[in-house]
């Protein structure tokens, strides 16, 4: 059953992570699942210069939040399968195959995929006029969104 409009939160243990500035690019796995993501998520309170390690984040550390694709900065209209591609190395860039499930506006909706069970956030950067049921091709960005750190497993 895929959720539209909303995200169970996720718990996510980071497997590799690397910042540059505020930005950080992470592997990480759901607790209880297979699936290795690479993410890029916004580290707002802390800035690194080249190498520096972080003293907020690093490998076995908990996260919570939700998966989405954003900067999605090429799509068109699909009739292949559900899938997904994630094939730059600790790149959080990915290529999927979704469907469309519920338009919020011009630039966002909410897509069914291979990658989660629920429903996810894919944010275009420029207009769309896709169909409610229409399959696409997606390139952007996969994002660890709403994320916050967790302190007891």
């Amino acid at each position: 059953m895929y959720t539209v409009g909303h995200h169970c939160i996720k718990k996510y243990i980071i497997n590799e992570i690397y910042a540059d500035g505020y930005e950080r690019f992470a592997t990480i796995k759901e607790i209880g699942q297979d699936a290795e993501w690479n993410v890029h998520f916004i580290e707002y309170d802390e800035y690194l210069e080249n190498g520096e390690a972080s003293g907020k984040k690093k490998k076995g550390d908990l996260l919570e939040g939700n998966l989405s694709i954003s900067l999605v900065t090429f799509s068109r209209r699909a009739e292949e399968d559900f899938c997904h591609h994630q094939d730059i190395l600790k790149s959080p860039h990915i290529e999927a195959i979704i469907e469309v499930r519920q338009i919020i506006d011009a630039y966002t909706i909410y897509a069914v995929s291979s990658i989660l069970e629920d429903a996810i956030l894919i944010e275009f950067e420029s207009a769309i006029d896709y169909k409610v049921g229409e399959r696409i091709l997606v390139v952007g960005s996969l994002e660890l969104r709403g994320r916050k750190d967790v302190i007891d497993p």
